[in-house]
């Protein structure tokens, strides 16, 4: 195996409504979409949406992954403008602060600001 993470996966069960949700949140271009997936192009590590192969799905009590923000504060002002749901700015250390906010499918995801 190489030292790299390659590819990180949401699996949605209302893929079709959940995906306009990412779309019209993330600051993300898009780089391909077909039936039932849908990959962000960004830097590094793909993000990528699929429809899930199951009726339900409990979602994790955690985010496995963080994207990186230069701003925190600023990054959970515009997801609360939004509309998302938005925890509190907290610390993960003293060189990390990050907020949680969530899909419609109660998907927890993180943003994180590196100092």
């Amino acid at each position: 195996m190489k030292n790299r993470i390659h590819t990180c996966f949401i699996h949605l069960v209302y893929y079709d409504r959940t995906k306009e949700w990412y779309k019209r949140v993330l600051p993300f271009d898009i780089q391909d979409e077909g039936e039932g997936y849908l990959k962000f192009d960004l830097e590094g590590t793909d993000l990528v949406l699929l429809q899930a192969q199951a009726d339900s799905i409990r979602p994790l009590p955690y985010a496995p992954f963080f994207m990186e923000t230069e701003n925190v504060e600023k990054t959970s002002q515009e997801l609360k403008a939004k509309g998302v749901k938005v925890d509190d700015i907290e610390s993960f250390g003293e060189s990390i602060h990050g907020c949680h906010f969530y899909d419609p499918e109660g998907n927890q995801l993180l943003a994180c600001e590196l100092s």
